[in-house]
């Protein structure tokens, strides 16, 4: 009985956390005393050998089935004999692409909608389109495009300058760090981030050899210590990194820097991974053999210690010396997570 209890409002401590946390913030909406929605051409810009085009072909269907206000027209840039519009629609490509994304390109896919311009197919570029699909539904904007098509003068206003300061996260996917939750992005980095084989092996290690003393107390005592530990070195990090990123986090090329060192990161780490796979290896190489041997003499002489006070000091010291030497398993994800919480205004 006492088990099911437990169980029950351990359940129903988690739907309340869980349900704590504010979803992720709408799409804000410019204030207009038109409640129905404005017009919005998507002026697509395709090729059909082309696999991202179709990509995103699909990705605009799927918005104009949603949204009765919005428009899609098609430029073909095949130069073939079915397509007799091709050097009028590559030199719209060419103006079109050197307004609004200053880079004069025949490449494909490109969309235009409004005073925005968009190169390419990815999650990122999908999120910026339904942003601003949403934002011109509702705001009144000029369609340059047209313009360029009927000859019309593009003035500076026409263009739109809005930056949309976008974060890929693992299972969250793409997000506005600005608008997200910042309490669901600390549960989910936190899950991910977690999984930290180099530093857990040590926390297994320590409960097989405690598992054997049959004493609960000193199990769940050393066992929690050592996480708690874990966590607060992790915390005192996160806010050393908070305070470093506060100072520069409103420069771009400062995030830029951050993101390409995430993705570096995690491409290098993959690729480790990958090669223990092929030569069949131990999947953690920050800490060798000699290190790893030492780790588990110091494991053992706190689980053979007589005198809970010394053995909790030893856990303690030996959390903050594995979470230390491991530190490079998991840099990435404190970085951009403090990044994010700087960008919000959050400091140390």
């Amino acid at each position: 009985m006492n088990k099911k209890r437990l169980a029950i409002f351990f359940s129903l401590i988690s739907v309340i956390f869980l349900t704590s946390f504010n979803r992720v913030a709408p799409i804000s909406r410019a204030p207009t005393i038109n409640e129905d929605p404005f017009p919005v051409t998507l002026h697509f810009f395709y090729s059909e050998n082309c696999s991202s085009c179709s990509a995103l072909e699909k990705f605009l269907i799927k918005i104009k089935k949603d949204r009765d206000n919005v428009a899609i027209e098609k430029y073909s840039t095949d130069n073939d004999t079915n397509n007799p519009n091709y050097m009028q629609n590559v030199e719209l490509l060419l103006n079109a692409s050197e307004i609004l994304i200053n880079k004069k390109t025949n490449e494909v896919p490109f969309l235009a909608l409004g005073g925005k311009g968009f190169l390419g197919h990815n999650k990122t570029v999908e999120y910026e389109i339904n942003y601003f699909v949403e934002k011109y539904s509702h705001t009144e904007q000029v369609d340059v495009v047209n313009k360029l098509i009927n000859g019309e003068q593009i003035n500076d206003e026409d263009i739109d300058r809005t930056q949309l300061d976008l974060i890929e996260l693992p299972l969250l996917g793409v997000i506005n760090p600005k608008t997200i939750s910042l309490g669901l992005v600390a549960v989910v980095l936190g899950l991910v981030d977690g999984f930290n084989p180099c530093a857990m092996w040590v926390l297994i290690f320590l409960i097989t050899l405690l598992l054997p003393t049959k004493d609960r107390k000193r199990i769940f005592v050393l066992g929690g210590v050592f996480l708690l530990t874990s966590a607060v070195f992790y915390f005192a990090l996160m806010m050393a990194w908070i305070s470093a990123v506060s100072l520069v986090a409103a420069n771009k090329v400062f995030r830029i820097i951050v993101g390409v060192f995430a993705v570096a990161a995690g491409g290098y780490n993959l690729y480790k991974f990958i090669n223990t796979l092929v030569k069949k290896e131990e999947g953690c190489e920050v800490t060798d053999e000699k290190q790893k041997g030492k780790l588990i003499e110091r494991v053992k002489k706190i689980v053979n210690e007589q005198k809970m006070i010394i053995a909790l000091f030893g856990i303690i010291a030996l959390a903050i010396i594995v979470n230390f030497i491991e530190l490079a398993c998991s840099a990435g994800l404190p970085i951009v997570f403090s990044n994010i919480l700087a960008i919000n205004g959050i400091t140390g």
